[in-house]
């Protein structure tokens, strides 16, 4: 598993690099913590003087402060605290001679903050792409208040908004239970075990004729769960009403949404309905691809 967590120097990307600390240490993925500052002076950046790349390294120290130095996948030394040119517009700190056992990349890219992260995980085939944002301001981030959004909805893998002041007590999960993955499935398993939180999946149907289908299918998805120890509810909600169900159930403080390749979600949740959930309200929000 590769995961991209894209940061800046808000607080709201620290709360974020400590939530990934937590799912990493369950699933020794390989990270990469990318920072992206507007065209300038690559110089400083390069010897790590600007912000943006202190707030890269100050948060690659917060990451591995999570782990016990005997037990960390990843490498706690460096050969020193500089960030080199490894192509054009892209900067990174030197790894150790001696390779870890997972992966963990301090990356800073120039340009716009969407565009940058979107190349990185497409060049880097990342599976999670996490970041935080400020939940007082419609989500906003560094340099482009519509960053997150633009990162959910063009993303070509999952991606996880974290908001702060989110208490995640229950995961509502909005799948398409004819075609959700199972990355997706065992996205949302590596979920409730990061926040130790309850489960309830959500089953979609079209009218009363294909109900009896729908139970069926979400009997598999709950026999998959059960099988790993979690004991989710099961819900049918019709596609008609799905707006209103996610308004009144993102209060629990996580909102999963299947969106992948002709999923019924992407009809009944337009782009404007998406972003209209990660722009509002407490709840995180993890889009599954």
């Amino acid at each position: 598993m590769k995961i991209l967590v894209a940061v800046d120097h808000n607080p709201y990307s620290s709360y974020a690099v400590g939530e990934v600390s937590k799912l990493a240490a369950n699933t020794w993925a390989n990270i990469i913590l990318l920072g992206v500052q507007p065209s300038g002076n690559k110089k400083r950046m390069a010897e790590a003087e600007g912000p943006s790349a202190r707030a890269l390294l100050e948060l690659r120290d917060n990451f591995l402060a999570n782990f016990d130095e005997k037990s960390c996948p990843y490498a706690k030394t460096n050969a020193g605290r500089k960030l080199a040119e490894v192509k054009k517009g892209v900067y990174e700190l030197s790894l150790p001679s001696n390779p870890p056992k997972k992966e963990l990349k301090a990356r800073l890219r120039t340009g716009n903050p969407g565009k940058e992260i979107l190349s990185e995980a497409r060049e880097e085939e990342c599976d999670l792409i996490v970041l935080g944002c400020d939940h007082l301001n419609g989500c906003g981030w560094e340099s482009g208040a519509g960053v997150p959004r633009k990162v959910a909805n063009d993303a070509p893998c999952s991606v996880l908004v974290v908001k702060e002041k989110s208490r995640v007590e229950r995961i509502i999960c909005c799948l398409d239970h004819d075609r959700v993955s199972q990355p997706s499935l065992e996205m949302i398993n590596q979920m409730v075990t990061l926040y130790n939180a309850k489960l309830t999946i959500v089953g979609l149907s079209e009218g009363q004729q294909l109900k009896a289908e729908v139970e069926k299918k979400m009997d598999a998805l709950l026999r998959f769960y059960h099988d790993r120890g979690i004991d989710p509810w099961i819900e049918l909600v019709e596609v008609t009403s799905l707006d209103s169900f996610i308004t009144k159930a993102s209060r629990w403080g996580l909102m999963a949404l299947w969106m992948g390749k002709k999923s019924i979600l992407e009809k009944a949740l337009p782009r404007s309905k998406v972003n209209k959930l990660i722009k509002g309200g407490d709840a995180s929000v993890l889009i599954l691809r």
